[in-house]
């Protein structure tokens, strides 16, 4: 069955609820697919899964309204009677789009017009982008209360997507890779999974008050769309700058957000300069991103922790 793999979002973080820009791309290095429990590995994680969607099911079919994307509920239900389930190996609450994996793979296969879908798929109009990111949020709010939809919608998608707003939805062309690029965008593993209601809620709490929230129209989201259009067009001097702005917000405004462990780490490199080190998704634990011109020097730094490079430019 069809692979869907996670993704990582490379701006944006929070500053996405408030009008920012935001970008996003594939990272096939963990996926799911809907496979049977005669053919898993571990059965009691295959009978964990299917009674998952089975309340997910019940859910789409008492919640799930939309005319144009309708799903075939009743295929879903005979296929989770057959031992249908959800085999992914997508870390769960790291920021890698393991619901948006899940739910992107359920709209695709029981999409009424799959096959229409899919040609569709390769001219994507504003609008359609829109209903589809509202129809994906809201499939994907069951998880986690409320969701932009980005998630699966970039995983669907598989291509790197730029959120210019709500209403335009664009696939960009990203720096060419380079396997030995001297520009590395990496991920930092802080083994710690997160609540993300939570720490979203706590996000808006903070966010209610007009001093915090004209901090982040006035700062956070120019340093978010700033970096995201260095990035685009491998302004790399401009980049760093704003990196340095922006993780220097994080880590004095928002570090609630970043496990406790890891403040003076992200310190450390503003101090030295060598690497930048920002929440990913919703923070507080899972991936911690990272950017460096000296990958070499950010390795010794960062020596002992558990490193992998998802961009070279």
């Amino acid at each position: 069955m069809e692979k869907f793999t996670s993704k990582v979002l490379l701006f944006g973080e929070y500053s996405l609820l408030y009008d920012s820009m935001a970008l996003t791309m594939p990272f096939d290095k963990f996926s799911g697919q809907f496979s049977y429990a005669d053919t898993a590995i571990d059965a009691i994680q295959a009978a964990k899964s299917n009674q998952g969607l089975r309340k997910f099911c019940t859910h789409i079919l008492d919640n799930h309204t939309d005319e144009q994307f309708k799903l075939n509920v009743q295929k879903f239900k005979t296929e989770l009677d057959k031992g249908l389930f959800f085999e992914s190996n997508i870390p769960q609450g790291f920021g890698l789009g393991s619901s948006g994996a899940l739910v992107a793979a359920i709209f695709l296969r029981y999409l009424d017009k799959a096959g229409d879908f899919k040609d569709e798929l390769k001219v994507l109009t504003k609008e359609k982008i829109k209903h589809l990111k509202a129809t994906l949020g809201g499939l994907e709010g069951y998880f986690h209360g409320t969701s932009s939809g980005i998630d699966p919608l970039s995983i669907l998608i598989n291509e790197p997507l730029l959120v210019k707003s709500n209403f335009e939805i664009v696939p960009v062309k990203v720096p060419t890779y380079k396997p030995e690029g001297k520009h590395v965008v990496f991920l930092l593993n802080t083994g710690l999974s997160r609540n993300t209601d939570k720490l979203v809620g706590q996000f808006k709490a903070s966010a209610s008050t007009a001093e915090f929230k004209n901090k982040l129209e006035c700062q956070l989201t120019p340093y978010t769309n700033d970096g995201i259009n260095n990035f685009l067009n491998a302004n790399t001097d401009e980049l760093y700058l704003n990196l340095y702005n922006l993780v220097k917000f994080q880590h004095g405004e928002m570090n609630y957000l970043i496990p406790e462990k890891y403040l003076d780490t992200v310190s450390n490199g503003l101090d030295s300069g060598d690497y930048f080190l920002k929440i990913c998704g919703a923070g507080g634990g899972g991936y911690m991103l990272g950017f460096t011109q000296n990958w070499e020097s950010t390795q010794e730094q960062l020596q002992g922790e558990d490193l992998e490079v998802l961009y070279r430019f």
